[in-house]
């Protein structure tokens, strides 16, 4: 691994670190607004602080890169949406098990999609990753039932996965923040447009415009541009491996903030996921 590579996983950990951080103040957002409501205004803010940055480069980019953008937008929000309705049928840990399926599912379409050969260890670490995000998940997964929420869930996992796929395609041949600007922008349109879906009354509140701005700098523009510019230069299942961690600091943070019990079936789950995530890292180019 050079320096340059050794960059792009810290700041890939840091991203898993501020998508954790952020969860529990999420959920209680939704307090104050829907949480469609709650992607629209977040991708609208983000849109504009990206604007500032890409505004002159957007005059000078190509067709290709523009539909590259674009579809990789419409999987982003198709992946959100689906998630952000399936939450409301199905419980938040079985929820944030089934998206984590997405990660068995990279190296399957990068295989089916990219022709590019998958290595064991890719494979073992995929799915090892998966089953300690489910042990750390494991005193929060009740309901063995299947609800119509978690085949959405399920539904939104697969797009999560095709849309890292999909970008590591064409990362590497286009300006990583037009892109990244791009897929914001489509999500925030796209959101805006469905609001009507899933809408309750709005209620101001300063933490909730605190989490809009917070989320909207470091969990989606400064994320989504790390994660771009990573998947230009690393395999597409090491990072989708390396972003699984996002539950890690999930659970830290509700661990110091709301004082959550943790039990050894999940500290287990959580050191099979940080071998998993340190095996891909070491061994995969």
């Amino acid at each position: 691994m050079d320096r340059k590579d050794a960059i792009y996983l810290a700041l890939l950990i840091f991203v898993t670190f501020i998508w954790g951080v952020t969860f529990p103040m999420i959920k209680d957002v939704f307090a104050y607004l829907s949480p469609v409501s709650f992607l629209a205004v977040r991708f609208a803010v983000a849109s504009l602080i990206f604007l500032p940055f890409v505004y002159r480069k957007l005059i000078q980019t190509n067709r290709n890169t523009i539909k590259y953008g674009v579809v990789a937008g419409i999987f982003l929000f198709i992946a959100y949406y689906l998630q952000t309705v399936g939450l409301k049928y199905t419980e938040p840990a079985l929820s944030g098990t089934i998206t984590g399926i997405y990660v068995v599912f990279v190296p399957i379409i990068s295989y089916l999609y990219l022709k590019r050969r998958v290595m064991r260890i890719e494979v073992y670490s995929s799915v090892f990753a998966f089953l300690g995000l489910v042990l750390m998940s494991y005193s929060g997964l009740h309901n063995l039932a299947i609800e119509s929420g978690d085949i959405l869930t399920f539904i939104a996992a697969i797009f999560y996965a095709m849309q890292l796929v999909y970008i590591s395609k064409y990362a590497s041949n286009v300006d990583p923040l037009v892109f990244s600007f791009l897929q914001i922008v489509v999500v925030g349109v796209l959101s805006l447009a469905f609001m009507p879906t899933d809408m309750y009354p709005i209620v101001f509140s300063y933490y909730a415009l605190f989490v809009i701005v917070f989320t909207a700098i470091f969990a989606t523009f400064l994320a989504t541009y790390v994660y771009v510019s990573a998947l230009s230069r690393m395999n597409v299942t090491k990072v989708g491996v390396i972003l699984i961690g996002e539950p890690i600091f999930a659970d830290i943070t509700s661990i110091f903030l709301f004082n959550e019990p943790v039990g050894p079936i999940e500290i287990l789950g959580i050191c099979i996921m940080i071998v998993s995530i340190g095996v891909i890292s070491y061994f995969s180019d």
